[in-house]
């Protein structure tokens, strides 16, 4: 799918409104709540622009990005980080206004670059669906998916990458296979920039087929903590070698985290 936009990259960060953001922060805390969510190390962030990575989980359920939260409880509404967005969330006219509003923008270079310009931090997750669809049995794996898009960007701006790892949030629904083989014959990626086809077990609907993998559905009540990494300098490394050292720096951290856990859900 092309990655156009009726508006430009400005326009699009100039969609974000902090009453909408402030808004949708009450609903995430109700979610937070439920997920007894932990967010650590936010003290480690830039003040200035950077490129936060985070690890993909749970489908399409928004709960990797319930630490924004914390984020902007502790930094207010007037330091926004835009949320980097599959295309697909843009072309639901209503719903594209709505999520910009919130912050989310194209995936594509023009709005990250333009926010990182204006001193802004953004949030991308680059494994995309390779990531958040991987197999229940996997849930302890970063999946990056070789897409070195970040470490360009990262490196163009002079701006550090922050990893952000995300634990839990993979056992809110039960992905059983993803299916690529048949994503593969569907010739989805393609027509949608989507390599997973999965089955997978949620509440209330019981067995699901499909990326959007039964939504709306009742995620599971899991422990969900998040930690915030030192932030990795971008112009000392070539964009493949910084792509390497945040995964492999994202899995350091996950295997922490993971290590912590003594049950799923209950953390």
């Amino acid at each position: 799918m092309p990655n156009r936009s009726p508006i430009g990259p400005d326009a699009e960060l100039d969609a974000f409104d902090p009453a909408a953001a402030r808004s949708a922060a009450r609903w995430f805390a109700a979610l937070a709540r439920y997920h007894r969510l932990q967010v650590r190390g936010l003290e480690r962030l830039p003040d200035g622009p950077c490129v936060l990575v985070a690890n993909h989980n749970g489908g399409v359920y928004p709960g990797d990005g319930l630490f924004l939260l914390e984020y902007y409880r502790r930094f207010g509404f007037e330091r926004p980080v835009f949320v980097l967005t599959h295309d697909l969330l843009f072309a639901l006219g209503a719903v594209g206004r709505l999520v910009r509003r919130v912050g989310m923008v194209r995936a594509g270079g023009g709005p990250a670059r333009a926010a990182l310009a204006r001193g802004h931090k953004v949030l991308v997750f680059p494994g995309g669906d390779l990531d958040t669809l991987r197999p229940f049995a996997q849930r302890r794996r970063v999946v990056l998916g070789g897409h070195e898009g970040f470490a360009r960007l990262a490196a163009e701006a002079g701006v550090p990458v922050v990893p952000v790892v995300s634990a839990g949030a993979h056992e809110t629904m039960i992905v059983v296979s993803q299916g690529r083989r048949l994503a593969r014959l569907l010739r989805l990626r393609r027509l949608a920039r989507i390599e997973s086809f999965p089955t997978a077990l949620c509440l209330p609907w019981g067995v699901v087929f499909g990326p959007g993998c039964g939504l709306p559905y009742l995620p599971l009540p899991a422990k969900i903590t998040v930690e915030v990494g030192a932030p990795i300098p971008a112009g000392i490394d070539t964009a493949r070698r910084l792509y390497e050292r945040t995964e492999a720096e994202m899995q350091r951290l996950l295997d922490g985290l993971y290590g912590e856990r003594r049950l799923p859900l209950l953390g």
